[in-house]
């Protein structure tokens, strides 16, 4: 596998938007101080911590936070929870940065592509040096590399995966035994062939991702995958350039436009304000497969029964490729003795037990490559080895890149992607408009 880009700074900055926002949020903001020393009533040193967690994630957060609380006597964690969105949420942070009542710890946050205009405050806390350190200490290779790479600008490691998620392909059990297909693909060419054994006068043999705008980014998350199993890369190793134009670029679209051009493919997008994956149409038997996160378990085997519901690894075109979904836990810089606390907040949440219980409550997948083979996890797998699947798969996975301009670029590829998969327009006219297209949106 080609080497993995890492990110870069962005070059437009955020702080000027952020400066104009100095009312947004100040009540939220008042749960800790950049430049404070605050401590508790028992002399331990109190780590705040921002997070988004709700329903019974944030549940089992307050339950972990407790369990950290009680087995040492140094510091107390206390988290807050920050209303908004993902997106809403970094301006939030920086401005509180800025007016220095950031928290110590961001726990868990959804817009890793949005770090670098953190980093820019000059408050981030690089993480190098940490790992391997202190009481329960991390190390770097348990985490895999691809995971990484989101987190790293200018080769400097800023935050740690700590929720991973990437995809599968869901199938009918019952439809395939009744096509007499005992094996699930491992390529495309042989899904092309599941696809056409599987489409019926009444149903189709899969749904690929179509859609742009706000539905725009699942499409260009798994087409990804694609492109790198293909042999190809999204952009140049320095961010700073398109380079999924290229025949890899094409094979990776046109293996999923033959498939829809030969009838085997729903033709028009299933997505809605709901969900971006399809799983409504797989339900209702409108076809019989799509591709889909661990998160769409529950749901479909409500909708057509666990014993009919299947998944299998997402398929290769000439290698093992997979996009994985990372959300980042990062340190702000405040004192000495408050860094050292959040660092030991966070290599102890990350640790194979803790984690494992995490991600069993939330349905993350682990980031930490010792949690699967703990007790807890392995039971886990053992029970559900669905789930293994997509486990499996980030061994190799890889992320997006954590530019400021990634969303314009996602844009620019989804918006042709679904005119080809639409079949207006052909794989190549597709690429070369989306590069060119991509291109503007990294010039600026």
């Amino acid at each position: 596998m080609r080497s993995r880009p890492q990110g870069r700074l962005p070059r437009r900055t955020f702080l000027s938007f952020a400066a104009g926002t100095s009312a947004l949020g100040m009540a939220a903001c008042s749960g800790g101080s950049v430049t404070g020393n605050t401590g508790d009533s028992e002399g331990r040193t109190t780590i705040s911590v921002w997070h988004q967690s709700t329903a019974e994630a944030a549940t089992k957060l307050d339950e972990l936070i407790a369990q950290f609380n009680d087995a040492q006597a140094d510091y107390t964690v206390s988290a807050q929870f920050i209303p908004g969105t993902e997106v809403e949420f970094i301006p939030r942070l920086v401005n509180a940065i800025t007016n220095d009542q950031g928290p110590d710890l961001v726990l868990g946050n959804g817009n890793p592509s949005g770090l670098g205009q953190v980093i820019e405050t000059g408050k981030v806390v690089a993480l190098d040096d940490l790992l391997g350190t202190g009481k329960t200490p991390l190390d770097r290779a348990a985490i895999p590399q691809g995971m990484l790479d989101a987190s790293t600008f200018d080769g400097t490691l800023y935050s740690l995966p700590t929720d991973g998620g990437d995809y599968a392909v869901f199938y009918n059990k019952a439809l395939f035994a009744e096509a007499g297909i005992t094996t699930p693909p491992t390529t495309w060419a042989e899904l092309a062939d599941v696809a056409g054994r599987l489409t019926t006068a009444d149903r189709y043999g899969i749904y690929l991702p179509i859609g742009s705008g706000g539905y725009g980014e699942w499409t260009s998350f798994t087409w990804q995958s694609m492109l790198w199993s293909a042999g190809g890369e999204f952009l140049t190793a320095d961010n700073s350039d398109v380079a999924f134009d290229t025949p890899a670029g094409v094979t990776a679209l046109k293996t999923w436009t033959d498939i829809v051009a030969a009838g085997h493919a729903y033709p028009s997008s299933m997505a809605d304000s709901n969900q971006n994956q399809g799983f409504p149409g797989f339900i209702a038997q409108e076809y019989a497969m799509f591709i889909g996160g661990a998160y769409n378990l529950g749901v479909v085997r409500e909708g057509l029964g666990k014993e009919n519901v299947g998944v299998f690894t997402f398929p290769r075109i000439t290698q093992p490729a997979m996009n994985t979904g990372t959300n980042v836990s990062y340190i702000l810089q405040t004192t000495d003795e408050k860094q050292s606390g959040a660092w030991a907040f966070l290599s102890w949440w990350l640790q194979p037990d803790v984690q494992a219980e995490w991600d069993i409550a939330t349905g993350f997948l682990p980031t930490n490559q010792a949690t699967t083979t703990s007790a807890a996890y392995a039971d886990y797998l053992a029970d559900d080895p669905d789930i293994k699947v997509f486990v499996d798969q980030l061994e190799y996975a890889r992320t997006r890149p954590s530019i400021s301009e990634y969303a314009e670029v996602s844009a620019a590829l989804s918006t042709e992607i679904e005119k080809a998969m639409l079949l207006q327009q052909t794989p190549e006219q597709a690429i070369a408009t989306a590069a060119a297209n991509a291109r503007a949106a990294l010039a600026g």
